[in-house]
């Protein structure tokens, strides 16, 4: 079968499939099995692909119109210009999280930051994103998945990093010493508004990753409720929210200065509370 054949048997494939680009996703996925660029499909359409990058191609498309993620696919993402790990069993990073490195840039720029501790690190992307920024920071990246922390270690390693330790830990639990910034992106999805989310959300991603209680503000009670012990003088809490928890984060911050910082579509997104005066 010819490049350009496959291409359109793709996207006849998954044309009627929910939360796909299929113009964009067959040319991924070929590109990829092929190991070249897009581009290379147009000057080649002609060419005959072997039967082994057939079966592949059509098992990942059919992978990939039940739902599953290319992320986990491939496992691989982009985020923030690089590239990083990610299996199945950790949350797959968001776009809007680069906000959340934006923000933080700033506060490093602005500040003397030695050390910074990341609760719930996930796949790691956070963490490992900063600590190859600032190599002269002391990064601690905790979570209580022994996914999450063999997948961070996994991108620690592809980035041959030497200032980031992982600790397992439930919230502050095995954390000792003062931070200057403590960052988290929690669960914050609220129980009740689970099983809405698209398929390829609800079905693939772990639940523990989404699920932030009644209201989807558990874990941020949890972290503020600790997190004067651990923040160092004039230390930063920043916490990426839900675009409607904006309100509920600064009464829970009350005894901080809060900063709303929004997305690029005007949705909260990241909130700084800043301890001292």
């Amino acid at each position: 079968m010819e490049i350009r054949v496959a291409l359109k048997e793709g996207l006849n494939y998954l044309e009627n499939s929910k939360y796909t680009n299929p113009f964009f996703e067959v040319r991924l996925i070929l590109s990829r099995l092929l190991d070249k660029d897009m581009s290379y499909l147009i000057s080649h359409d002609k060419e005959n692909l072997n039967d082994d990058i057939l079966n592949e191609y059509f098992n990942i498309l059919n992978r990939r119109k039940n739902g599953e993620p290319l992320q986990y696919i491939f496992g691989e993402t982009e985020f923030y210009g690089n590239t990083f790990y990610i299996d199945e069993n950790v949350l797959i990073p968001r776009d809007d999280t680069e906000i959340s490195i934006e923000v933080l840039n700033k506060i490093f720029k602005e500040n003397n930051i030695k050390s910074f501790v990341e609760i719930g690190s996930g796949s790691g992307i956070v963490s490992v994103t900063m600590a190859n920024i600032y190599r002269d920071t002391k990064f601690t990246a905790v979570d209580i998945s022994d996914y999450a922390i063999k997948n961070t270690l996994k991108n620690i390693k592809r980035y041959n990093l030497e200032n980031i330790e992982v600790l397992k830990s439930n919230l502050f639990e095995n954390i000792t010493g003062k931070y200057d910034i403590i960052y988290s992106n929690p669960p914050y999805i609220r129980t009740d508004e689970i099983e809405k989310l698209q398929v390829e959300v609800k079905d693939y991603e772990p639940m523990n990753a989404l699920d932030g209680g009644i209201d989807g503000l558990y874990f941020y009670r949890e972290i503020i409720k600790s997190a004067k012990e651990f923040l160092s003088d004039d230390g930063y809490l920043v916490f990426e929210i839900g675009h409607d928890q904006a309100d509920d984060l600064k009464n829970l911050l009350k005894d901080y200065n809060v900063e709303v910082i929004k997305d690029l579509s005007n949705r909260d997104r990241v909130v700084i509370g800043k301890k001292g005066e």
